[in-house]
């Protein structure tokens, strides 16, 4: 299978490399990451501008209309840039309105997300849930016609910023049930809803939100009452797939900036890149990059043409999460002291790659997954 970009696709890449280098260096992230929100209006202005905030969101809602192959070639480039924004989480609250949104959902919000004016993002997790959301306990109670949320969601992506959040609730049943769960396009900005922040490994900011009776109303369901885990999955393993790429880029970064930094340090009058331990490593690594990103477009692509790729899926999370973290660590090792050292960028990278490993669950999981896939 050929994974090589077309033209369109190319430049969607270039621009999104030039872009990032440009504007989202690490001074920049630093600076970010200090911050309380870890965002920035102007560089979410920008990125609308680029068309990233619709970049899935069909062009008769104001968005690029472009599929989940794109969206994963931007996610590679912002890899490679280890750049923290509200975007993967924005994409995640959208494609669940693409999925099962109705028309008068999708014509209020989808043009709003796509002009960068009104960003998104989902509260799933709870505290003893963390990705098998049958778990989900947090309850919605119906009320005087619409529906009451109280409960806490945790680690909860830019809820500081968020205009909207993507809420998972029970509505029915008891917690590990199938059905009985709904979700809710809920304001942020609804009495009752409070945030606190999370200090996490992850250099992008995640929140507690505290739901005190807060009233949803009726039209604010997404998708079939008590249906709601039907509508999320099919979503979660989407954007799975593009963090996946993400990662890749991740890795990719650090085994380029690692090869050149062993080709310049001379130990024992010669360049480290010399020894045949360290190219060894380095071959390793090369391994794991290119493994984890055969597996990750295959999956990807099979996605994006509408096709199950549960398999593929369960193989790119399960390989991708334990080559990347096999990647960042050795990076780490062959830069010495200084690779551990938070004066050097290299940080960003191995936090944030055992943040996306953490999100949707470590490779163990997924080998699980695919052991039900391959009937074992």
């Amino acid at each position: 299978m050929n994974f090589e970009p077309d033209e369109q696709q190319q430049m969607l890449q270039t621009t999104a490399r030039e872009f990032l280098a440009a504007e989202c260096d690490k001074a920049v992230i630093r600076k970010l990451e200090a911050s309380d929100s870890g965002h920035s209006p102007e560089l979410w202005r920008r990125m609308a501008e680029l068309g990233w905030t619709g970049i899935v969101i069909p062009e008769q809602y104001g968005g690029v209309g472009l599929g989940l192959l794109e969206l994963a070639i931007l996610f590679e480039e912002i890899g490679k840039a280890a750049f923290d924004s509200p975007l993967f989480c924005a994409v995640t609250a959208t494609l669940a309105l693409l999925e099962d949104g109705t028309e008068a959902q999708k014509a209020s919000m989808l043009p709003q997300v796509a002009a960068g004016n009104l960003i998104p993002t989902w509260a799933v997790a709870e505290r003893e849930v963390s990705t098998d959301f049958r778990f989900v306990s947090v309850p919605a109670r119906r009320q005087d016609g619409g529906f009451v949320i109280d409960g806490t969601k945790l680690f909860v992506p830019y809820a500081s910023v968020a205009d909207e959040m993507l809420v998972l609730a029970r509505t029915e049943g008891q917690a590990g049930d199938d059905v009985g769960l709904s979700l809710f396009m809920v304001s942020a900005r609804t009495p009752g809803v409070r945030c606190r922040p999370l200090r996490t490994i992850s250099p992008g900011k995640q929140f507690r939100v505290d739901f005190d009776s807060v009233r949803v109303p009726a039209d604010r369901l997404l998708g079939p009452l008590n249906q709601g885990l039907g509508v999320l999955l099919p979503v979660v393993d989407k954007v799975a797939a593009v963090q996946c790429a993400e990662m890749v880029g991740n890795a990719q970064h650090e085994l380029e900036v690692t090869a050149k930094y062993t080709s310049e340090r001379v130990q024992f009058d010669r360049p480290l890149g010399t020894f045949q331990a360290v190219q060894h490593h380095l071959a390793n690594m090369y391994t794991d990059v290119q493994g984890a990103r055969w597996t990750s477009y295959q999956a990807i692509a099979r996605l994006n043409r509408g096709l199950t790729a549960a398999r593929e899926l369960a193989i790119a999370q399960a390989f991708t999460s334990d080559a990347c973290q096999r990647v960042a660590f050795m990076a780490q090792q062959l830069h010495g002291g200084m690779g551990v050292d938070m004066a050097n960028d290299l940080h960003f990278y191995y936090r944030r790659a055992k943040a996306m490993e953490l999100q949707f669950g470590a490779a163990p999981l997924h080998l699980k997954a695919l052991e039900r896939e391959i009937g074992l």
